[in-house]
C-alpha cells in the first residue's frame, strides 16, 4: 500500500505527456514496432538498425563470443597444427 501511494505521488508530479508516453511504449507489440520502423525514412531506419546491432548481442552465438574473447587474449591456434593432433593453447576454465 505504501508503494502504491509513492507511485501515485510520483505520477501526480509528472507531466501527463510523459505518463502517456510510458504507457504507450509499454503496450507496443513487436508488429507495431516493425510497422513504425518500416515507415521511417532510410536514414532513420539505418540509425535504429545500428543502435539495435550495437546494443543487443543476443543473436550472436555464445561459442562465437568465446572465440572472440580467445582471439582478443591472443589464444590462437594454427589450423594445420590442430588438425595434425597438436594441442591448442589453453583457455581459462569457465566459472
Amino acid at each position: 500500500m505504501v508503494a502504491e501511494k509513492g507511485i501515485a505521488r510520483a505520477h501526480s508530479q509528472a507531466p501527463l505527456a510523459k505518463i502517456r508516453r510510458a504507457c504507450f511504449i509499454g503496450a507496443m507489440t513487436a508488429q507495431t514496432v516493425i510497422k513504425q520502423f518500416k515507415s521511417l525514412p532510410p536514414k532513420q531506419r539505418a540509425e535504429v538498425a545500428k543502435y539495435v546491432v550495437e546494443s543487443d548481442d543476443s543473436w550472436i552465438p555464445e561459442s562465437f563470443k568465446r572465440g572472440m574473447a580467445d582471439a582478443e587474449a591472443g589464444r590462437f591456434a594454427d589450423m594445420d597444427a590442430v588438425l595434425n593432433n597438436a594441442r591448442p593453447p589453453s583457455r581459462p576454465r569457465a566459472k
